[in-house]
């Protein structure tokens, strides 16, 4: 065997050992929130043979609600119905993985070498915080199919191109993300067309052709149960997430409050995106001999959207994973050819290496939170105990709920019980009521008695930072309201009244608890991600109260470490137990 071709194995292997690597991690267990408001939609749509079009689960009624990713949520319930979650987690990894192997086949396409595009492939593990049981991964994944249908158009400028039209369609139903298709084809219209203006040979531009195929991805946005709703998307792109105002205060719609997603990009909260983002644009320039405007139009356009908003910045990487590796072949040909054979052979070896180890070097975090082929539920992310027992003890009606658990009470209580609120909920007026009963505004009493509510099932803290929701306070101190059962992330909190005074009697648990399940939250939440500023505050509050004085030193060191933000509080808590025998040494 020549030298050559076991380098080439080598790579190959390398990249087998890569792709399969990010197969087994994102096989990983069922933990999105939205899963199960998709997974309510698509037994709704299942069982009645009827779209959705006004809030059917919650008490928002009659509120116009656009199920857009409807075959999504119908290919999410067969699977479920089939092989529970398992086949779920299944479905995830198979969706990361082949976007993947789409970019790799893009960019081997463009014929870039084993060596390059494994030196750039590792940039997809920071795409990890988008895999989840979410319709964004048939984006993601089509996405790169359609990069991959369009680079072999430039290539062979014939009508395979129009394979865009039966996969615009397909991604119409399944992800309004589908909007993006437009973006990728008026980067490769302007590109192409200016592509012909470059200096050297190419290919002649078949700008009908591309015409025709642009017109049918149009022509697929209104083969829908929804037609207008992705031209409505497409007129609004702009005004979706926050913005930041001239004092630098973020504001967002209501209706965008709890979505994580919709998070503005700033360096402070992203800035490996602004590193790749300046690295990509410094491997173009310096591989400008291969340029073409098809590209900067593409990486452009991605690094404006990236630049925009969080959700949209795994795109930018996969933009690229697929462009990238050319231009890395192109910058380093004359040095490749300066070179003796000998050490030729030996550096495509060395970047082999340098390749996995900045793979596994990205990998390992990722590995740590989700390991490899774990199937099934994340149970402590969903009120599990807590909505059995309100199945149990048919609990009255109605129930408040924590927003994010939303989807999944619907799933299992629906329709004996509506929900206050869920993650696919349009009505800015329920937001506003949900958020200041969560937040345990004055008026959180008033909007409880308005929608009748009797019973609240809540978690400890919010998701994205862990603290504790101001609600379980003013519940804590009311006597109209009485905890009936709590667990390691749940409670169940009824209103005087609306159960017999006996059952009451039996159930009733001291409100103190409520501290156990914030402190076992807390914990749950920084096992998982360590990050979580403010589920370190309330374990330290909590640790405080019950004198372990050493376990809350520990955690406001935490918490003052990670906290974007000053805190007087925990400074003057922390100086305190310095001042305490044996806790005298430490750090700010």
């Amino acid at each position: 065997m020549s030298f050559l071709r076991l380098i080439k194995y080598v790579s190959i292997l390398t990249l087998g050992t890569m792709v399969f690597a990010v197969f087994a991690v994102a096989i990983s267990e069922v933990h999105s929130f939205d899963v199960f408001w998709q997974l309510q939609s698509g037994k709704y749509i299942w069982q009645t043979k009827s779209m959705i079009h006004s809030d059917l689960f919650t008490l928002a009624k009659d509120v116009p609600r656009s199920e857009h990713s409807w075959l999504h949520s119908l290919i999410l319930f067969g699977l479920y119905s089939m092989g529970g979650y398992a086949t779920i987690s299944v479905l995830k990894g198979i969706l990361v993985t082949a976007t993947l192997i789409c970019l790799a086949l893009v960019a081997r396409r463009r014929s870039a070498s084993w060596t390059a595009i494994l030196l750039v492939l590792p940039v997809f593990m920071l795409t990890s915080g988008g895999w989840l049981e979410r319709p964004q991964l048939w984006t993601f994944l089509l996405f790169a199919l359609f990069l991959l249908v369009l680079q072999r158009f430039l290539e062979q400028q014939n009508w395979s191109v129009l394979w865009l039209f039966p996969l615009a369609i397909f991604w119409a139903n399944v992800h309004a993300g589908s909007v993006l298709a437009a973006a990728l084809l008026v980067a490769f219209l302007v590109g192409g067309i200016g592509d012909q203006f470059l200096p050297g040979t190419r290919v002649p531009f078949q700008l009908r052709k591309l015409l025709v195929a642009s017109g049918l991805v149009a022509l697929a946005s209104s083969i829908s149960p929804y037609p207008g709703y992705l031209m409505n998307v497409l007129l609004n792109v702009s005004k979706l997430g926050g913005s930041t105002d001239s004092s630098g205060n973020y504001t967002v719609s209501m209706s965008q409050k709890f979505n994580m997603d919709w998070t503005l990009t700033t360096f402070s909260n992203e800035p490996v995106f602004f590193y790749i983002m300046a690295g990509a644009a410094l491997i173009v320039l310096l591989g400008w001999r291969r340029i073409s405007l098809v590209d900067l139009c593409l990486l452009a356009g991605l690094a404006m959207m990236g630049m925009k908003l969080v959700r949209h910045i795994p795109f930018f990487y996969m933009g690229a994973i697929a462009i990238l590796p050319a231009y890395l072949d192109q910058l380093a040909e004359p040095v490749r050819v300066r070179l003796p054979d000998l050490y030729r052979k030996i550096s495509a070896l060395v970047l082999c290496c340098v390749a996995a180890a900045l793979f596994w070097t990205l990998w390992q975090p990722v590995h740590n939170v989700y390991g490899t082929f774990k199937t099934g539920l994340r149970e402590w992310h969903y009120p599990i105990a807590a909505t059995e027992f309100v199945q149990e003890h048919k609990l009255t009606k109605n129930i408040y709920n924590t927003y994010d658990w939303g989807g999944y009470m619907a799933f299992k209580l629906y329709p004996e019980y509506l929900m206050f609120w869920d993650g696919r909920q349009n009505s800015a007026e329920m937001f506003q009521n949900g958020w200041n009963v969560m937040a345990g505004k004055p008026n959180w009493r008033e909007i409880l008695q308005r929608f009748d509510v009797n019973t609240i099932v809540t978690r400890a803290s919010t998701i994205d930072t862990g603290q504790k929701y101001p609600l379980l306070d003013r519940l804590k101190a009311s006597d109209e309201w009485h905890l009936v059962f709590n667990s390691e992330s749940s409670m169940v909190f009824v209103r005087s009244g609306s159960v017999h005074p006996f059952w009451l009697k039996r159930h009733e648990r001291p409100k103190e608890q409520i501290d156990n399940t914030v402190l076992s939250e807390a914990n749950l939440m920084i096992r998982y991600n360590a990050g979580r500023y403010m589920a370190w505050w309330e374990m330290a509050q909590i640790y405080m109260k019950r004198k372990q004085y050493a376990r809350a030193k520990f955690a406001l060191e935490q918490h003052m470490a990670r906290s974007p933000q000053r805190n007087q509080n925990a400074e003057r808590m922390y100086n305190q137990l310095l001042r305490r025998p044996g806790l005298g040494s430490g750090k700010k």
